[in-house]
């Protein structure tokens, strides 16, 4: 059977629910899937030999392409290459190759008759793609090259896995374009999807999505990517990710301040307060892991929706007061807070603190018209807001052959409303 001439690719965001700053020191920390902010990616199929990136939502104008035969192929030992689906070794990063492809990136853009520079993060996000393609590549594919184009609406640098939905959506697309993996048959998400599953077709896609965020991150935590692939909600502690069993969709605001905020400046911040006063800091630190741990507990307690949202709001708040504490806040942070409070709705920091987002839980019984009062009055003072659901679908796929053509896929304003998608 031959393979589809298109695809359609969708990977969520991120967003941490519980734990920020205290996963630093090994404890727990709860993410989930940002269903409502994703990544999508269209696959086109080629005859000619080329590779070709379009990457508008990063501000490139025109395309970048490359010949497949300057790729260096000779950098990749036959037995790194992906080559069935239970992959049980480990990837080894080759830098080796990421070296070679340096300058590689930049002759995508020579054919170009109109003048246009590559930023840094135009680079790295080709040089991704460039560093899948290559360690992928099976000839025995009836695609001869192909044609991608990217769009999404994940604000980027805001913390919330615009990296990790990119490599996620470029792992998938490739890994069915060379022909390691195929289109899944589920219509629907399946619950609880085993992370630890090695031979599911996901825990490769995972795998090669956290090569890829090595080039753009140095040395990720692999939650991102994680989260991304599997959707649902995930613990992570000690570098180990676990499902988290009986998570059911949650529906938040989520408020981007537009504050930029330096990851590493506050987390050196807060490791400066616990080596100066560690019988303060660690027992906060520990009081966040239980927060996670309170989390994990009640949604499988069996209470009723009320009861559940109640005591989630209340772990909302602790967890923000306690983190707060560590220095790590904001006036935008608090900003936030101030007017979702005139709605009777609890919010927290969410990532690093500093600016960043903010996440507010919408209980069922909040209206429409309130969510867009709230919302006018947040965007009002320059801030930029989502209205989300927590815990959706990871990577979703859709064969796009007669479904979605490369002009339908740039006008599209809602793709995830596209019906036909397939989840692993």
């Amino acid at each position: 059977m031959s393979l589809p001439t298109r695809y359609l690719v969708s990977a969520p965001g991120k967003v941490i629910l519980f734990g920020e700053h205290a996963v630093v020191y090994g404890k727990t920390a709860i993410a989930g899937s940002l269903d409502g902010l994703r990544t999508y990616m269209l696959f086109e199929k080629r005859n000619d030999g080329f590779l070709e990136l379009n990457l508008p939502k990063l501000d490139l104008r025109y395309p970048l392409i490359w010949p497949i035969s300057a790729l260096p192929f000779s950098k990749v030992a036959p037995a790194s290459k992906a080559t069935d689906n239970t992959f049980s070794q480990e990837l080894t990063f080759n830098e080796e190759l990421l070296k070679t492809l340096k300058p590689i990136v930049l002759e995508g853009n020579s054919g170009n008759q109109n003048s246009q520079e590559i930023n840094e993060l135009q680079q790295v996000a080709a040089s991704v793609f460039l560093y899948l393609y290559t360690s992928l590549e099976d000839k025995q594919t009836s695609w001869c090259g192909t044609t991608v184009h990217v769009t999404s609406n994940l604000p980027v640098g805001a913390g919330l896995g615009s990296s990790a939905s990119y490599s996620v959506c470029l792992a998938t697309g490739l890994l069915l374009v060379l022909g390691h993996i195929t289109i899944p048959n589920y219509d629907e998400r399946i619950s609880d999807s085993n992370i630890s599953d090695s031979s599911s077709p996901m825990n490769l896609i995972n795998r090669w999505a956290f090569q890829a965020e090595k080039i753009i991150h140095g040395v990720p935590s692999g939650i991102d990517n994680t989260v991304s692939t599997y959707g649902g909600a995930v613990s992570f502690t000690k570098g180990v990710m676990e499902n988290v069993s009986g998570f059911q969709s949650l529906r938040f605001l989520l408020t981007n301040t537009k504050v930029p905020r330096n990851t590493r400046i506050l987390v050196a911040n807060v490791r400066i307060l616990h080596d100066k006063y560690p019988h303060i800091v660690v027992p906060i630190l520990e009081a966040i892991e239980g927060i996670s741990a309170s989390f994990k507990e009640i949604i499988n307690s069996g209470d009723s929706e009320k009861e559940l949202n109640q005591k989630i709001e209340e772990l909302i708040d602790l967890n923000h007061y306690l983190i707060n504490s560590l220095g790590v806040g904001h006036p935008s942070i608090d900003k936030v807070r101030e007017i979702t409070a005139q709605y009777s709705l609890h919010s927290k920091l969410t990532g690093a603190g500093g600016g960043g987002c903010v996440l507010t839980l919408l209980r069922d019984d909040v209206t429409n018209d309130d969510i867009m009062r709230i919302m006018h009055a947040l965007t009002s003072v320059g801030f930029e807001c989502f209205e989300t659901k927590v815990g959706g679908p990871g990577i979703s796929v859709i064969d796009a052959s007669s479904t979605i053509n490369k002009q339908e896929f740039l006008s599209s304003s809602n793709m995830q409303q596209i019906s036909g998608w397939k989840h692993f």
